[in-house]
């Protein structure tokens, strides 16, 4: 996710919305489904055959569709093959009946990105409807840039990660942190990113590594999972080309699979595909859904 305004998307109408989903999935040689025939065929989901790995997306992919329409929205993305959503917000709609609608769909939702800054002051407040809807985490996506400009701001960062770690452990969750490209800025001669590993509770706080973010701030992502097996339980699996942009999965430079192989790699249990800024938001997820399905594919064949 990135904190930036949305792309501009057409306006779009139900059947619009469930065209659109239909047409993703012929674009990725899927055949075409009801949403209830992917409810009452749950392991029809593609998968590595060895983690269960199944496909996900990070809805702020979709995020302005959402707001038109958010059921025709998540039946599109169901349509597309996706087995896994990932929040961040609800549109107004209970957590408890966003849950019903997600699996009603065959999809289960094992993590939200939540407001930052209630997260810090209140995690109550946004772990308890996290685990309304499911979630096995509530996740910060991004923090200011007045919050983080010294090595100490990053440690308070990593005590209001414990503090909600604890908050957390009381409904069966955990917290986690998600990164962008700021966290691999040295301040004062420390990595951020090391900073929160280091500081963190690893018995209560997770990682879920933005692949993209990392390797466009030229970090080795294997060396990064390595370093922590374990800490990271969750990606987003977001392409970059040569020119260091953004692309759906599979047209661009960074081998998944190959990373994803690694025992550390392995290790990784939720895979979320994601596009910022796409042209074409259901495009963008339907071809990223055909990239990650094929890497699961090489993975169960023992990539």
């Amino acid at each position: 996710m990135k904190n930036s305004k949305s792309a501009g998307i057409p306006a779009l109408g139900r059947r619009e919305f469930l065209g659109a989903g239909a047409l993703a999935v012929a674009m990725v040689g899927g055949a075409a489904a009801s949403a209830s025939e992917h409810h009452t065929d749950e392991h029809a989901a593609k998968s590595d055959g060895k983690s269960g790995r199944v496909p996900g997306i990070q809805l702020y992919t979709v995020r302005e569709s959402m707001q038109q329409d958010l059921p025709a929205t998540l039946a599109a993305i169901a349509a597309i093959g996706y087995k896994e959503v990932e929040c961040a917000g609800y549109f107004d709609v209970p957590p408890g009946e966003l849950r019903r609608m997600i699996e009603d769909l065959g999809m289960r939702s094992p993590n939200s990105h939540v407001d930052f800054n209630a997260m810090r002051t209140d995690p109550v407040s946004v772990i308890e409807p996290a685990a309304e809807l499911g979630n096995r985490w509530a996740t910060i996506a991004w923090v200011p840039p007045e919050t983080r400009g010294t090595v100490d701001d990053w440690k308070r960062w990593a005590e209001a990660l414990n503090r909600a770690g604890e908050v957390a452990k009381g409904y069966d969750m955990r917290a986690a942190y998600h990164n962008h490209e700021f966290e691999f800025e040295a301040v004062a001669g420390k990595l951020p990113y090391d900073v929160l590993l280091a500081e963190t509770d690893p018995a209560l706080v997770d990682f879920e590594l933005d692949f993209f973010w990392a390797a466009k701030a030229g970090q080795d992502i294997g060396r990064i999972l390595a370093g922590s097996p374990g800490r990271f339980t969750m990606a987003h699996i977001k392409d970059m080309n040569a020119d260091g942009d953004m692309v759906d999965v599979g047209a661009g430079q960074i081998d998944f699979a190959a990373l994803l192989a690694t025992e550390a790699g392995r290790r990784v249990t939720h895979l979320f595909v994601e596009h910022d800024e796409p042209a074409d938001a259901f495009r963008s997820a339907a071809i990223s859904y055909g990239g990650l399905e094929r890497i699961l594919r090489k993975l169960g064949k023992g990539a």
